[in-house]
């Protein structure tokens, strides 16, 4: 929850402020390397936790699923950004319409689906 609740403020900003001040204000190389620290963390528990998850129905295990694949899925391509590339402008590759995307339908979902989450014993 942790790691999407920082997502949803990134991307807030991004739209509020537009890319041009988000990217010299708020989604820096710092804002980001912090970011990958729970990103990754996330990532590598889905992975391991998936078979524990107590899944209430099918659009649970895929919305776990999808979180799961997004958060580890994206950890590549923020280390790449970060120590490689050394740039966070690549950002603005994606259009406007995708943080919008995230935040009003994807975001909520996964932090509903995150509340929810119950484990085996």
């Amino acid at each position: 929850m942790l790691t999407i609740s920082i997502g949803v403020i990134l991307h807030l900003d991004r739209v509020i402020l537009g890319d041009a001040l988000a990217l010299r204000h708020v989604v820096t190389l710092t804002t980001d390397r912090i970011l990958l620290v729970p990103m990754t963390y996330a990532g590598i528990t889905g992975i391991l936790v998936w078979r524990r998850v107590r899944f209430a129905n099918r659009r649970d295990r895929a919305l776990f699923t999808g979180s799961v694949v997004y958060i580890a899925g994206s950890v590549p391509l923020h280390i790449y950004l970060d120590y490689v590339i050394k740039d966070i402008s690549f950002v603005t590759w994606f259009p406007m319409w995708f943080s919008y995307l995230l935040l009003c339908l994807v975001y909520p979902a996964f932090l509903t689906m995150f509340w929810r989450l119950r484990y085996k014993d």
